[in-house]
């Protein structure tokens, strides 16, 4: 990550480092970008089997897909360092960044160093558990879950190249064939004298640990000067190592043009490449929050369809915080959002933070919460936009809708139209006939909820609407 990067001393680094901060892709200042994606499917039938929703992943020349070969574009978070915030890791926190803020992945941060490190003075037995708790809350939950091996002040990924085998073939058996599991081998090497075949003879070290007991798992390689040079690895690509993608990172009010050129020059070497950290303030982890460029940033890796995962899940006191000082992690809340996070729920799921809150507080006042009515059928309809993501120019949004008859008679033969703001045509649905004519959509029972019983609750109907931009219920 690119916390408290080597700008000061390698000295200053390590005290500021004791879990204080942990931004990454360092100190290049130039480029800067965010972006959206394609969620994996999910069987939204049956929320509690929701891990058997995850699709194997593989990589295709620039593109990951899954098992369809159906291009996928995940959004998602990284944790701060589990070393510093293992509180912000289970399974209440990683379902409200699914229900709320649109993801679809989490990223484990292990620092290998720094204080706490595993290959310091960790307990590694304790992070090992630490990581199980999050590979099952992320997958339980229908995310993919991303092991990372997170160097920072250790810049040479070689320094503890014999820990991180040992690691990596314990935790590969232990999740073999588990399709959301994904290794990320080295977070961000750097120092001078770092090169990118330091850093490739690490990883063909490595990757055979994996590849051992998992030879379809997805493994993410990072490359030098904080995973800033891709360029280089596009110019001496790993050979033999199978199922894989180079890692890059961005702090967009640090980088900007140059570092969006280097991603465009690699893509057009057919490099395929996963952002599994990014974030809108300087490199350093804090500073201003640079909207303008981290937009810019979204706009390329939408173009290129590049997955991106935001740092971080952490109420640290720092702009790259996602939560408020003192967010209990057992139970979040939109209000706990930092300006950040409300800006990523925001480019991921299309929804307007503030308005929520206040729709919210109406709700709790007595008043319809918004997206709530009652039809002809004398049921109340609750719409819920879960998701949105964009691809080959056109613009999905994922719907949840909630029907609750409060009479005191059962309803059949029952019939709700929705209206939305563009003309929408259905591209999935689940749970009922569901038809889209113009700017509405009509839901009828299907052969499922034909009749709903009084005080009845009717939570699995939804569908997924393409439209040429975005949308919203009126």
């Amino acid at each position: 990550m690119n916390h408290l990067r080597l700008i000061a001393s390698f000295l200053l680094a390590l005290a500021l480092c004791a879990c204080a901060s942990s931004p990454s892709a360092s100190q290049k200042a130039d480029d800067g970008h965010t972006a959206q994606s394609d969620p994996e499917e999910t069987d939204t039938r049956k929320p509690e089997t929701e891990s058997a929703s995850l699709s194997p992943l593989h990589a295709d020349g620039t593109q990951l897909l899954d098992d369809r070969n159906d291009p996928v574009v995940l959004q998602g978070y990284s944790t701060f360092g589990i070393n510093c915030k293992p509180e912000f890791v289970n399974e209440a926190m990683f379902r409200f960044l699914k229900d709320e803020m649109g993801s679809q992945v989490i990223r484990l941060a292990m620092y290998t160093a720094d204080s706490n490190g595993y290959c310091t003075d960790g307990d590694q037995k304790e992070l090992e558990g630490l990581i199980d708790k999050g590979v099952q809350a992320a997958v339980s939950t229908g995310q993919y879950v991303i092991i990372d091996w997170h160097i920072l002040s250790d810049g040479n990924p070689a320094q503890y190249q014999d820990q991180a085998k040992d690691f990596f073939g314990k935790v590969s058996k232990k999740y073999a064939g588990n399709p959301g599991v994904i290794y990320e081998i080295c977070n961000e090497p750097n120092g001078s004298d770092v090169t990118w075949p330091v850093v490739k003879s690490y990883a063909e070290a490595v990757i055979p640990e994996i590849r051992a007991n998992d030879k379809n798992a997805l493994i993410l390689v990072g490359t030098p000067q904080w995973d800033q040079a891709e360029t280089e690895a596009g110019k001496d690509l790993l050979e033999d190592a199978g199922n894989m993608m180079y890692t890059v990172h961005f702090y967009a009010a640090t980088h900007k043009d140059q570092q969006r050129q280097d991603l465009s020059t690699a893509y057009d070497q057919k490099l395929p490449m996963f952002v599994s950290e990014f974030g809108i303030t300087e490199a350093s982890g804090n500073g201003t929050l640079d909207e303008q460029s981290g937009q810019a940033w979204i706009d390329l890796l939408d173009q290129d369809r590049i997955s991106r995962v935001a740092w971080a899940i952490s109420d640290k006191e720092e702009a790259s915080s996602i939560f408020k000082p003192g967010t209990d992690p057992d139970s979040p809340s939109l209000s706990d959002l930092t300006e950040w996070g409300q800006w990523l729920r925001q480019v991921y799921t299309g929804k307007d933070t503030d308005d929520d809150k206040n729709s919210q507080g109406k709700s709790e006042s007595g008043q319809k919460p918004v997206g709530a009515k009652s039809g002809d059928s004398g049921l109340k309809a609750t719409l819920k936009q879960s998701n949105t993501w964009n691809s080959d120019g056109m613009t999905f949004t994922q719907f949840d809708l909630t029907l609750a008859n409060h009479s005191d008679q059962p309803v059949s033969g029952w019939s709700e139209t929705l209206e939305f703001t563009k003309d929408v045509t259905i591209d999935q649905s689940w749970n009922g006939d569901i038809s889209a004519s113009g700017r509405s959509v009509t839901v009828k029972p299907g052969q499922y909820h034909s009749t709903i019983q009084t005080g009845e609750s009717v939570k699995d109907i939804g569908f997924i609407v393409k439209s040429d931009g975005m949308v919203k219920e009126r």
